[in-house]
């Protein structure tokens, strides 16, 4: 069955929403009925990114190239994998690229005829977890859950379905997206909820904002010796009764504690489950994603999966820094077709508002006497991005609390300051930048540090979070119109997909534009001061994307040069009423000129031209630089969110184990 995400991702078959789907008596589709679509079966997806020499077409369409130079044309021209021509029909027709084209094989169908549709540059997810969102397909889908009990009956019935996956996590039974903010009283669940239904198997269900998770006592008793009889591991917290027993909820880095013991899924299970979540990207117009906490083996299959032809989008990776993360010895990693690249360091400063852990400056309001939970002492944070940037890693660090904001900005500050410059160049980043003091606001643009925000968040959040932070906190929080008044000039946009976010970027620039969920609430925005415009949510899911990763140059607009990344809509975003954003429907997605997504052949002649433009092959791969020999086991200690994957003690002297089938497979 497909998960919340999944299904909040599909295009409907007649792509627009149906009538039924409609809240009553306006144009929006409803929530329900958008979770409800599924993708078009016959949505065509093309298994592989080829450099290519062969050219093609794009005419009589809306091109909206975001380059202040030429922001607007109906054509372009692809050759090499880049676009070699833009402008109008008949000044591409006649340049030596569309010369190119006519005197190929097959020439009058490498010659598009868009029929007004809608042409951008392709769109970047600035902060996402794809491996975490491959892992997540293999676990109980909790999204829907509507109180702790409905989460436990979900957990069971997808126990029963899956004893395959039970058994190769090693018995344990695993979940995703149980969220208490949605449940009346928004208290969090206890391990004797999940002991009615689960009383001999561990279980492990993690919470939406993957910053906490849920356990029952057969887990406690499994973790026991590594549960301290009171206070909290470092970046951590284990939630007592008031008999100081654990309850079942661990949040940050006592998640660490009960998650080392479970045994990871393989890579066979894992590069399905990945292979499902490409498809989704591609067909929702995604051509790259910068994905946060990768590790050694998501890397090494992100470079099979190259080899084999079948990274359909580019990946900006960032691995994790601190307690049992990388080194900062580590090479940089950037493969010559540019689908892969490493050169980020990603630490944590707190946790998330939702389980009540991301650091305040002051209590919560609803919460009173808990402020959240710093990861890092300051001076601790200093030497750990001392060390990464002296290598030349790219800095970013997680930050959600407005203390935590202020802890990362004034270390950031120090460390600019004794190396006398500004971090323009280093271009370091605070991720999620979700609440900040009215002191703080104003540092970013000063130091020039990115903002890279999620603008679903806000969505996701509203209902919530004036009740937690107050309105005067609230009105600081999610604050792009603000910070763009300060002078920022880099506002990336992104999902955080799984947690908190799904794969969709329009859902993205839809509140971006609107500050409204997907059903219209509250009507004219959740403090509708912090809208942007249509062109500064598209920006900051390509221009601003690409200069957040160092690839301006080549990426995030469609100019002669650029890499030919582009996304094909049948609507115009920028004039299309915003509710009706929403239904816009991707009829291609093309990665360095060649078409990874086309949408059913009967949607348009378009598409169907789409479809077979660019047949798929098979390529040559050159491998990255190699590094020091990986360690099979690592362990991943530190308060670092739920999607740590470690290795068990039976797969430390080689990190292979012998499937069912027989074959070697890696554990990730």
């Amino acid at each position: 069955s497909f998960s919340f995400e999944s299904l909040a991702c599909k295009s409907h078959p007649q792509h627009f929403v149906p009538e039924a789907a409609m809240a009553s008596g306006s144009r929006r589709p409803s929530l329900r009925a958008l979770l409800g679509t599924t993708i078009l079966a016959t949505g065509r997806m093309v298994a592989s990114v080829v450099a290519t020499d062969q050219a093609f077409v794009l005419r009589n369409g809306s091109v909206y190239t975001m380059a202040p130079s030429q922001p607007y044309a109906s054509a372009l021209c692809v050759a090499g994998g880049r676009i070699q021509a833009v402008g109008g029909d008949e000044a591409v027709m006649r340049s030596s690229c569309a010369a190119k084209v006519a005197a190929s094989a097959g020439a009058a169908s490498r010659v598009v005829d868009l029929a007004g549709a809608t042409v951008i540059p392709g769109l970047t997810d600035s902060h996402a977890h794809i491996m975490y969102e491959s892992a997540r397909r293999l676990r109980a889908d909790l999204l829907e859950s509507a109180l702790p009990a409905d989460a436990v009956r979900r957990a069971s019935e997808w126990a029963r379905s899956n004893p395959e996956l039970v058994k190769a996590a090693g018995g344990w039974v695993q979940g995703f997206g149980w969220d208490q903010t949605k449940w009346p009283g928004g208290a969090f669940p206890t391990r004797k909820d999940l002991d009615t239904m689960f009383p001999d198997v561990p279980v492990l269900l993690e919470q939406l904002s993957g910053h906490a998770c849920w356990i029952n006592s057969k887990a406690l008793e499994v973790v026991a010796a590594d549960i301290p009889a009171t206070g909290d591991p470092e970046g951590g917290h284990i939630e007592r009764d008031t008999s100081g027993k654990p309850t079942g909820i661990l949040s940050d880095g006592a998640m660490y504690l009960v998650l080392r013991h479970i045994r990871p899924y393989t890579v066979a299970h894992v590069d399905k489950a990945l292979t499902t979540v490409l498809h989704e990207c591609a067909s929702l117009g995604l051509t790259g994603v910068h994905d946060f906490d990768a590790l050694d083996p998501d890397l090494k299959l992100y470079q099979q999966r190259i080899a084999r032809g079948d990274l359909t989008l580019r990946v900006y990776a960032a691995i994790r820094g601190g307690a049992g993360g990388g080194s900062p010895d580590d090479p940089f990693i950037k493969t010559e077709d540019g689908l892969l690249t490493k050169r980020t360091v990603k630490f944590f400063s707190d946790g998330a508002m939702g389980s009540w852990s991301a650091a305040m400056l002051k209590p919560y309001n609803d919460k009173p006497g808990v402020s959240g939970t710093l990861v890092y002492t300051p001076d601790t944070f200093r030497s750990n991005v001392t060390a990464w940037a002296a290598k030349g890693y790219q800095i970013a660090t997680h930050a959600i609390g407005d203390a935590a904001n202020r802890q990362v900005l004034d270390v950031y500050e120090q460390l600019l300051k004794e190396r006398q410059s500004n971090t323009s160049d280093l271009r370091w980043r605070v991720e999620h930048a979700q609440i900040l003091s009215a002191e703080d606001l104003p540092r970013f643009a000063a130091l020039g540090v990115i903002p890279s925000m999620q603008p679903s968040h806000v969505a996701a959040d509203l209902a919530y979070a004036e009740a937690r932070l107050g309105e005067e906190r609230v009105s600081r929080s999610y604050a792009w119109r603000t910070l763009l008044g300060t002078g920022v000039t880099a506002l990336p946009f992104g999902s955080d997909f799984p947690t908190a976010g799904s794969i969709p970027p329009l859902l993205g620039i839809h509140a971006a534009v609107t500050r409204e969920t997907a059903e219209g609430v509250p009507s004219g925005g959740w403090f509708p001061e912090q809208r942007v415009t249509r062109e500064q949510a598209i920006k900051g899911y390509t221009v601003d994307a690409a200069f957040a990763s160092f690839r301006e140059k080549e990426l995030g607009k469609l100019q002669l040069g650029f890499l030919a990344d582009l996304v094909i809509f049948d609507r115009d975003l920028m004039t299309v009423d915003a509710p009706l954003l929403l239904n816009a429907t991707v009829l291609g997605t093309i990665v360095g000129g060649h078409v990874v997504y086309a949408a059913n052949a009967s949607t348009s002649a378009a598409a169907a031209a789409l479809a077979g433009l660019v047949p798929p092959r098979a390529r040559n791969f050159h491998h990255p630089r190699e590094g020091p020999k990986t360690q099979a086991f690592k362990k991943a200690v530190g308060p670092v969110a739920s999607w740590w994957r470690t290795y068990t003690e039976d797969a430390r002297e080689d990190g292979r184990a012998e499937d069912e089938d027989g074959v070697e497979d890696e554990f990730v």
